[in-house]
């Protein structure tokens, strides 16, 4: 095989893998008063966390506002890993902007239903 065409398969498929390596987002979303989401999904599940947190906290940022996490969720589909993220825009001084416990929801959830 020569030179130019090995280059050539090279650039393809270096162009292909950066496709699948993309991180993608669904951008900040109106939820209601000062809340917010945002989702971002990626094969590493860091790079998919760090893109909706600092685009969350960006879109405050932009508003003049601290930003509130009120809900962070995670899910894989196949390699990759969905990040989605609610939080809210709030004022410095706001009494909702409080330091938040975040806790684990339970995977499964067990109801007695029996009166």
């Amino acid at each position: 095989m020569n030179t130019k065409k090995s280059s050539l398969i090279l650039v393809v498929a270096s162009s292909l893998l950066g496709c699948s390596l993309k991180t993608y987002s669904s951008g900040v979303l109106p939820m209601g008063p000062d809340t917010y989401s945002v989702s971002a999904d990626d094969l590493n599940p860091s790079t998919a966390k760090q893109a909706a947190l600092t685009q969350a906290q960006s879109h405050c940022a932009t508003l003049g506002k601290e930003i509130l996490v009120t809900n962070t969720r995670d899910s894989r589909r196949e390699a990759r890993t969905m990040y989605d993220v609610t939080f809210r825009c709030l004022s410095k001084g706001d009494p909702e902007l409080a330091r938040p416990t975040y806790e684990t929801p339970p995977d499964v959830r067990i109801e007695d239903r029996r009166r």
